[in-house]
């Protein structure tokens, strides 16, 4: 089991009262090396908060998450940033890219801090290959403001791959896309899911996106219930 979470609870204290608001309630999820899973449900019932405590970005109120056998709720700041960086791919809404840099250079970004035990050739001749995966071909040296919308989500998507994570974490990674580049960047992350055996998991409101994952889970009522 590549991910698991046991019984997970997270609540917000709403601003200016005693009171608070319960976004996830005793929630447990599994999913193994190789699997694909979508998480669908209607807006603020808390999915992205919910990716963001499987990648560490966020901690749970109570209850456990489970991460390649280790408990990374006990892990430091220093630890859980080199999973991060090393272990998981993170797509998100906001694209986040450097506007200093090349596309191909905000790709590389990932690989720095491990660049002293890499092959620099065969960094740049992944990220290029990922770029051409996702129709970028041509737009090595463009700088981020030379880029569509769609352009920008696409190189977000690479930066994500370029370190072949083991778990793929994608909110909405095609919802700014036209229809074929959704279908491209789709059809790339299930791909790559088998090829280097990543779990993915992907939050959307696309029928056709969750369609291509090999479990379908509704979160409601801080619950996630799968969708036979």
């Amino acid at each position: 089991m590549l991910l698991e979470l046991k019984n997970i609870k997270k609540e917000f204290t709403i601003p200016g009262t005693d009171r608070s608001n319960l976004i996830l309630n005793d929630l447990s999820f599994e999913i193994s090396a190789g699997e694909s899973a979508a998480i669908a449900g209607p807006s603020g019932s808390g999915k992205s908060t919910l990716l963001n405590i499987i990648g560490s970005l966020d901690k749970p109120t109570a209850g456990s998450v489970f991460f390649d056998g280790k408990d990374i709720s006990s892990l430091d700041e220093q630890e859980l940033a080199r999973i991060r960086n090393q272990d998981i791919g993170f797509i998100f809404q906001l694209h986040h890219l450097l506007p200093q840099c090349t596309v191909l250079e905000n790709v590389l970004i990932p690989t720095i801090p491990y660049k002293k035990n890499a092959d620099d050739e065969q960094l740049y001749k992944r990220a290029e290959e990922l770029l051409k995966r996702v129709g970028l071909a041509g737009h090595f040296n463009f700088f981020p403001a030379q880029l569509s919308g769609g352009e920008l989500q696409r190189t977000a998507a690479a930066r994500a791959l370029i370190n072949k994570p083991k778990l793929i974490l994608a909110d909405e990674p095609t919802g700014s896309l036209d229809q074929k580049s959704s279908d491209n960047l789709a059809e790339l992350l299930v791909e790559l899911n088998k090829e280097q055996g990543a779990a993915l998991i992907t939050v959307t409101h696309s029928i056709e996106l969750a369609g291509r994952m090999e479990k379908q889970y509704q979160l409601k009522d801080g619950k996630l219930k799968k969708i036979e």
